[in-house]
């Protein structure tokens, strides 16, 4: 058998041909997350809605054929494999009413088998516990709840969690752009394809998956881009110039630790203000084929960007700080360097809303969709220049719309602070501001950095906490955000599960160094800690919280 290579649809993959597949037992587990379904979601309903009639491809699928097993071994793109499952089944569970026998036959024969209710399309070798919860939780019907906490709710389930958050995904867009799940699913059948390659080995396999996987890849986004544009030069002096022009650039970028890539990214935001479509350089080419500029002029451009780029990612400012705590940060560094690009005139108020606005989304459990369109607009405003409150304006819709800062209050206000993606960020916050120095450094979320339960998870007799708190006011705040402050690495580990006078000594005089955390300084002084003591730190962290936050 030779290694076999076709674009086909997920009709044919999971619908269609007498096809099963299996996670062989040496593949990592699904970790797909909340982002990586809004991504998802997100991509399919753009295609859905501004190029239906045109296939949407969605990577690769690389099998082997275990004919001792009757199955296809995935070596790669089982994450995707996985997540369509899921999503057939969320049509199933939540839209069948809505559904035609076109569309609800494909949702059927892409979970089991037509005639064997038991045979599933997919299966999982990893580990047994998953392949119980799959068939349990999501394969038989998934019992959706009403839940803020999906995550919380549904511990070490990868797959419940998922299938609720499609489901919110789902509904929110149908909602929002008056699909009719019925077309939408027919669409998704027949328009999302995949590149399946079939193997006759599972060495052949793995090597096809390196391969697709190498970074090291011939010719980049960015080669075809600087080759396409020293094209169009004529002589070898500009050819000279232009390419003189690039390495220098490159080099900067590299001087600071930045890389190219990141920043034409972040370029192609600023001239886009929209959603990119194809490749780097088939937008950027694009873009300046419609401009009409020589390559020499838009070398130089990306140069003056480039500057302006490499100055928001250095500058010693609080907000930015803050702004580099957050997961998606092409969104607010295409605006800074845009602004800083553009001169824009209100810099300084503009750092203070970004901050503002993408902390509540982050805080509520936003998803990047949520926030992409909003920072395509700000892009145009900035570029427009347009007012600052004009920006403010379009921010404020976006949270009056979904409820945003709603949401975010009542998740800072709540008893599980502790675990959550951004709950250092958000006292990290409250620690910069908690000082006057101008020049304060960058504090880097990392090992180093640690969240410490002053009123530990798991106190012991010994220590008097019992003494002080009953069960429910353990419960009630244990996790919450006054009872979280910052440490080093060292000093929590020093900390344990002491009571709270030897706590205070480790925070003090353990290696002869003071907590440098001024949060944690507002701490040893209180002398004592109790509920009346976690009341006043509530109310105080929640109003330097809000002060940055709650501006709009």
């Amino acid at each position: 058998m030779k290694i076999e290579a076709e674009i086909e649809n997920l009709k044919k993959i999971l619908v269609d041909d007498e096809k099963f597949y299996q996670i062989p037992d040496y593949q990592r587990p699904y970790s797909w997350d909340k982002d990586n379904l809004s991504d998802l979601i997100d991509d399919l309903v753009s295609a859905y809605l501004e190029n239906k009639q045109e296939t949407y491809f969605c990577g690769s699928l690389v099998l082997v054929n275990n004919e001792s097993d009757s199955r296809f071994d995935i070596i790669d793109g089982q994450q995707r494999t996985t997540t369509f499952t899921i999503i057939s089944c969320v049509f199933r569970d939540v839209y069948l009413s809505e559904l035609g026998p076109k569309a609800k036959d494909f949702i059927s024969s892409s979970i089991q088998d037509k005639y064997e209710d038991t045979k599933r399309k997919l299966k999982f070798l990893t580990n047994e516990q998953y392949q119980i919860d799959f068939e349990e939780t999501v394969l038989k019907g998934i019992d959706f709840k009403s839940t803020k906490h999906i995550e919380k709710d549904f511990p070490n389930n990868k797959y419940l969690q998922n299938a609720h958050y499609v489901k919110g995904f789902l509904e929110e867009k149908f909602t929002e752009h008056k699909i009719k799940p019925d077309d939408f699913v027919i669409w998704f059948f027949e328009s999302v394809v995949l590149t399946v390659i079939t193997c006759p080995s599972q060495d052949s396999a793995i090597q096809i998956f390196n391969v697709l996987n190498d970074r090291g890849m011939p010719l980049s986004s960015i080669d075809i881009l600087k080759s396409t544009l020293m094209q169009k030069l004529d002589g070898k002096e500009d050819r000279n110039a232009f390419k003189a022009k690039w390495e220098s650039i490159n080099s900067n970028l590299k001087f600071s630790d930045f890389d190219l890539d990141s920043m034409l990214n972040t370029y192609l935001y600023y001239k886009l203000s929209a959603n990119p479509k194809n490749r780097l350089d088939k937008e950027l080419i694009s873009i300046f084929s419609k401009e009409g500029k020589s390559a020499l002029e838009i070398i130089k451009e990306i140069g003056d960007f480039s500057q302006a780029y490499v100055k928001t990612l250095n500058e010693e400012n609080k907000y930015l700080y803050c702004l580099k705590y957050l997961k998606h940060r092409i969104y607010w560094v295409s605006i800074m360097s845009t602004a800083l690009f553009t001169n824009y005139p209100n810099i300084e108020e503009l750092k203070k809303l970004l901050v503002a606005y993408y902390y509540q989304n982050w805080i509520a459990g936003a998803t990047v969709a949520r926030i992409k369109q909003a920072s395509f607009n700000i892009l145009k405003l900035i570029k427009s220049n347009a007012p600052v409150s004009a920006i403010s304006t379009e921010m404020q819709d976006g949270l009056k719309k979904y409820s945003t800062t709603k949401t975010f209050k009542e998740e800072l206000e709540g008893s599980w602070v502790y675990g959550r993606k951004w709950d250092r960020a958000v006292l990290l916050l409250v620690e910069y501001f908690s000082s006057d120095d101008s020049k304060q450094s960058y504090i880097p979320i990392g090992s180093k950095l640690h969240l410490e339960h002053i009123l530990p998870q798991n106190p012991d007799d010994v220590a008097g906490w019992k003494s002080t708190f009953s069960a429910e006011e353990r419960e009630k705040w244990t996790n919450s955000l006054a009872n979280l402050t910052l440490l080093s690495m060292r000093k929590n580990i020093q900390a344990q599960n002491y009571s709270y006078d030897k706590k205070m000594e480790t925070y003090q005089d353990k290696d002869n160094v003071v907590t440098p955390f001024l949060i944690t300084q507002y701490v040893i002084k209180c002398g004592k800690w109790n509920i009346e003591e976690l009341e006043k730190r509530d109310k105080y962290l929640r109003t330097r919280i809000m002060e940055k936050l709650d501006v709009f």
